[in-house]
């Protein structure tokens, strides 16, 4: 039986961080299997990523640091940064529309974190 939700993933994910690329001029999406959707820019790399078997889907911030690279749920730093503003963390993918609630949620938090994250000093937030 084919699975709507990660047929749909690729496309349903771009539709929500596309914005990543055209406002923040990071480069994506980058889909290396069906489940992954990614965007990238010098150390940094953020994807968007469906366990079809937890039934979740979430979004998580690298950077390479060099010597290890730094690695936090968008939520987690959601927390971190203190952004009320950012809504309520979804990562339900219990159906198509599950997964898109929550990439949107998740698409809506990046926006405000991004700023913060690509400033000068952004790294704090990961934990350097």
């Amino acid at each position: 039986m084919k699975d709507a939700r990660l047929a749909s993933f690729p496309t349903d994910a771009v539709r929500e961080l596309e914005f990543m690329a055209k406002e923040f001029g990071l480069d994506g999406p980058r889909t290396p299997r069906p489940e992954f959707v990614g965007y990238v820019s010098g150390p940094w790399s953020i994807w968007a990523i469906l366990e079809v078997r937890n039934k979740t889907v979430d979004t998580y911030v690298n950077y390479d640091a060099g010597h290890s690279v730094l690695r936090a749920p968008v939520w987690y730093l959601v927390r971190k940064a203190k952004l009320t503003g950012a809504g309520q963390p979804k990562n339900g993918a219990l159906t198509r529309a599950g997964v898109q609630k929550s990439l949107a949620a998740q698409a809506r938090a990046l926006r405000l974190l991004l700023p913060l994250l690509l400033a000068d000093g952004g790294t704090d937030l990961m934990g350097q």
